[in-house]
Parts: C-alpha cells; sequence; structure tokens
C-alpha cells in the first residue's frame, strides 16, 4: 500500500495551478518529463496525498476516478471537487496526456477572510458538508463563469501580481461564491461505490476524537458494535489505508500545522495532537517526512523570517 503523501502549501494565500493544453502553464509537464526526479514530484499527485489547506479541482477533461475519504467519483467536465484540509485523496487518471483540470489552493487565513465577509458563502459551505458528497456538478454558465475568473486571476499574476491584490482576492473571492452558490450546481451522486452512511458515521468520529489518546480500533469498532478484525478489514477496504495508518497520518498533517504557528513546544504538540508520548510522535513523524519536527520547526521559521522581509 503506497503512503499518503502531504503536500503542504506555503504562500501567501492561494496558489493555482493549471493542467490545461489551452494554457501556457500546461508546458510544466514536459519539464518533469525531462528527469526522473521531476517526474516523481508530478507522481506524487496521484498517489494519495493530503494538505493543509482547501483544495478545489476544477475538472476541464479526461478520464479520472477521483478517491476522497472512502468515496470514488467519476469525474466529467463541469465537475468541481472541493478538498477539506487534510482530506486524503488522489486522482486516478486513465491518459495524462488527455487530463485537463485547474486546482486552486486556499490558505486557511485568507479562507476565514472570505467567510467572514460572506456569511451567505459560510452557509452554503456547512450546507455542502451536509450532502455527504465531495463532487459539485456546476451549470454550464456557472461553470463557464468561474474558468473566466481564474483566467483572470492567473493573468493578472502573470502581469504584476504586487499592483492587483485586492483585484486578484476578489476574483478568488467571486470564483468560490459561484461554486459554493447551491443554485449553481445540479444534483449529482455519482458515487462508484454505494453510499455506506455508517462508514461517514466512522470517519466523523474519528474527525471529533482524533486528539483523543485513547482513539484506538478496540474503542472505535466497540463504539459501532463491530467485531475489531471485521472493522479493521471493513476500514481499509473503504479507506484504501489500514485504520492506524489514516489515523496517525491525521495527526501527523494536524502536527504540522501546529509546528508551522510555532507557538508551543514540539512536546506539546506531540501531546496536543493524541500521540501517547513524543518518542512514538517523533519516530512517526521521522518515518513518514524524512526530517525531525524540531529541524521542520526551524525551516519553516526561517521561511517565515525570508517572507517577512
Amino acid at each position: 500500500m503506497k503512503q499518503s503523501v502531504l503536500i503542504p502549501v506555503i504562500n501567501k494565500g492561494f496558489e493555482i495551478h493549471y493542467f490545461s493544453k489551452k494554457n501556457q502553464s500546461h508546458d510544466w509537464l514536459e519539464e518533469y518529463k525531462e528527469s526522473s526526479e521531476k517526474f516523481s514530484q508530478l507522481e506524487s499527485l496521484f498517489q494519495l496525498h493530503r494538505h493543509d489547506v482547501l483544495e478545489v479541482l476544477v475538472f476541464l477533461d479526461g478520464e479520472c476516478d477521483f478517491f476522497c475519504e472512502g468515496k470514488t467519483y467519476s469525474l466529467r467536465r463541469g465537475d468541481v471537487v472541493v478538498i477539506p484540509p487534510y482530506a486524503v485523496h488522489k486522482a486516478n487518471v486513465k491518459s495524462i496526456d488527455n487530463y485537463e483540470r485547474i486546482i486552486v489552493s486556499v490558505s486557511e487565513h485568507l479562507m476565514s477572510d472570505f467567510l467572514s465577509s460572506s456569511p451567505s458563502m459560510k452557509e452554503n459551505i456547512v450546507n455542502q458538508k451536509t450532502q455527504g458528497s465531495y463532487v459539485l456538478h456546476l451549470h454550464s454558465k456557472n461553470f463557464q463563469d468561474i474558468i473566466f475568473l481564474l483566467d483572470e486571476v492567473t493573468n493578472r499574476i502573470k502581469s504584476d501580481e504586487e499592483n492587483f491584490p485586492f483585484t486578484i482576492n476578489y476574483q478568488l473571492f467571486q470564483a468560490l461564491q459561484v461554486i459554493f452558490d447551491p443554485a449553481s450546481s445540479m444534483p449529482s451522486l455519482r458515487n462508484k461505490d454505494e453510499l455506506d452512511q455508517r462508514f461517514l458515521s466512522v470517519l466523523e468520529y474519528i474527525e471529533t476524537y482524533l486528539t483523543e489518546a485513547d482513539l484506538s480500533l478496540d474503542n472505535v469498532s466497540n463504539y459501532f458494535h463491530l467485531n475489531k478484525y471485521y472493522f479493521s478489514h471493513y476500514f481499509k477496504k473503504n479507506m484504501n489505508l489500514p485504520f492506524y495508518r489514516y489515523v496517525s497520518l491525521k495527526r501527523l498533517s494536524f502536527a504540522v500545522t501546529m509546528i508551522k504557528q510555532n507557538q508551543i513546544s514540539i512536546e506539546e504538540i506531540a501531546l496536543k495532537c493524541g500521540f501517547p508520548d513524543y518518542s512514538s510522535f517523533y519516530r512517526l513523524f521521522r518515518k513518514e517526512y524524512n526530517i525531525s519536527p524540531k529541524k521542520l520547526q526551524k525551516e519553516y521559521k526561517k521561511l517565515s523570517q525570508i517572507n517577512g522581509k
């Protein structure tokens, strides 16, 4: 089983990445093909991975089965995938040459600003979460509107980013408003797996008690009145990851966020994220990221100082 990769977004507020033949940034695909090292970075996007930001995938063309938190969707043009922070996901693409999409990654800070400016967007996001689907299928006009807005943002950034900070953020804000507006999309239940309400309840339970030290396979299986061996198989079948690994990955992701904030000690972070002790946290962290948590903290601190200049 391939491991899930954390791809943190280090940016002022958001990033837009095109994978489209009609956009010049599609040339980066050729760059990745030039060396095995660069292509391995590209390949990681098609493995199980997660981000510490909200990610929005605008699907343009190709054949793609998208997996997110236990659900698989067959995407078609007009689909927009809303991926919450730390959600484990990957794209199964049949042909990279025909795969076209736009990905927008929005930091927690910028998203909070947007939501504080628009109570209706906040309400729409809450409603979207209750639908139990990560995919929205937009009406044709609304879909074209968000592509136009994202193209405008990209063009302004290319011309002169510093002269358009308000306009750039406002156009991104407008695109997100369209995406999350219930009137923009139509009912779309093309989840390839039969909707399993029990599994959704399991994920909600894990999310609620993620940082509790006693969150274990035994306790969760008992809570749902399931044999622990059956539950272990059931969870791995639905998530593509074993239970213990899924919990560890989610906890490590939260730890990375707290390390970036640099407000408390690494030892406190380990306990706050649900690890029994610092040594087990250190071992898992080092194995996952190939760097010690304290060294990572120094790297983020150095980066923030550079960006602050």
